[in-house]
């Protein structure tokens, strides 16, 4: 079972760019720089036992001192404060900053317009940004999965099991490495199923070039804020978009997802007319993640992948050193 379905070359393509982009990760130079990142964490998570710090709530042991408490029968003796004791005649005891998993759902969309232009690579991109973003959270000790997003697949979406521990990699690697661009957008109707089998809040991150109704996007990143978690939005951008006088002068467009037709020539004046649609579109998703709390990115596909992952990722809030 594949991630997406498409025509036998364009799903050959897909893979084969897919894994171009994927191998440029998986070199030690690489994870060795990536072992210097983690996951900005700024929501309350999970609620199993790990390594990732809650930013609220407390507990009786951890590694980090958030406060202290008067001390009351039954408390563990362990934790208290005797040099707090021996100042102030005071029974008090430490409280910790409580640590939790923080769970990590990458979800791509896979839809038909995330593989056009084809020299854009911007599913080949989103899946190294995937495999990036999944070796930081694992090397952190936290669970990862990836999620490709498309009205082609059953339920409008494909998880991959969670990955928990560098060894594990080659499984999230492989499902990355065979996602393909294929059928209309399913951004919030794919991310609701894949929701409905993990309850639990964590960190989701989502990369798209959101080519889709503004109430589209706002439903899937609203749907993950709703359930408490840690969003983060990148966008996906390569030339042949921000530039399609690059690409082509004079044609007939087809819409990839519905099928539509139109003959468009790019005067100077249809090319500034793109050119301040790109820029609405780029400004509304911004200010919307603005408004809303999520860390937005716009990744360059034509840019270097280290540009994206330790220069846009951090500058975002989605990563940190």
């Amino acid at each position: 079972m594949t991630p997406a379905s498409g025509s036998a070359e364009t799903s050959r393509d897909d893979r084969m760019r897919n894994t171009a982009s994927v191998s440029a990760v998986m070199t030690p130079q690489f994870l060795a720089k990536l072992d210097r990142l983690r996951l900005a964490v700024r929501r309350a998570l999970g609620t199993r036992p790990g390594q990732t710090p809650m930013p609220h709530g407390s507990q009786g042991s951890g590694i980090e001192l958030e406060s202290y408490r008067t001390y009351a029968p039954g408390d563990d003796l362990r934790h208290l404060d005797w040099n707090a004791y021996g100042r102030l005649d005071q029974l008090l005891i430490k409280a910790f900053r409580a640590e939790r998993e923080a769970p990590l759902h990458v979800f791509v969309d896979c839809s038909a317009s995330m593989g056009f232009p084809d020299t854009d690579l911007k599913l080949a991109v989103a899946a190294a940004l995937a495999v990036s973003l999944a070796y930081i959270n694992v090397s952190n000790h936290d669970p990862v999965r990836v999620v490709s997003l498309s009205a082609a697949l059953p339920r409008f979406h494909f998880a991959s099991a969670f990955c928990r521990h560098r060894q594990a990699m080659p499984r999230i690697v492989d499902f990355v490495t065979q996602m393909q661009a294929a059928g209309d957008t399913a951004l919030a109707r794919g991310i609701s199923h894949a929701l409905q089998a993990h309850p639990t809040a964590g960190v989701a991150v989502v990369l798209s070039d959101f080519l889709m109704p503004t109430r589209e996007y706002e439903a899937a990143l609203s749907e993950l804020l709703a359930r408490g978690y840690t969003v983060s939005a990148v966008r996906l951008l390569g030339t042949g978009e921000r530039e399609p006088e690059s690409y082509f002068r004079r044609g007939r467009i087809v819409d990839s997802e519905s099928g539509a037709e139109r003959f468009v020539t790019l005067s100077q004046q249809n090319i500034e007319r793109y050119r301040q649609a790109l820029a609405d579109h780029l400004e509304s998703l911004r200010r919307f993640c603005r408004r809303a709390g999520v860390a937005f990115a716009v990744a360059d596909t034509a840019a270097d992948l280290e540009e994206s992952v330790f220069g846009q990722l951090p500058g975002a809030g989605t990563v940190r050193t």
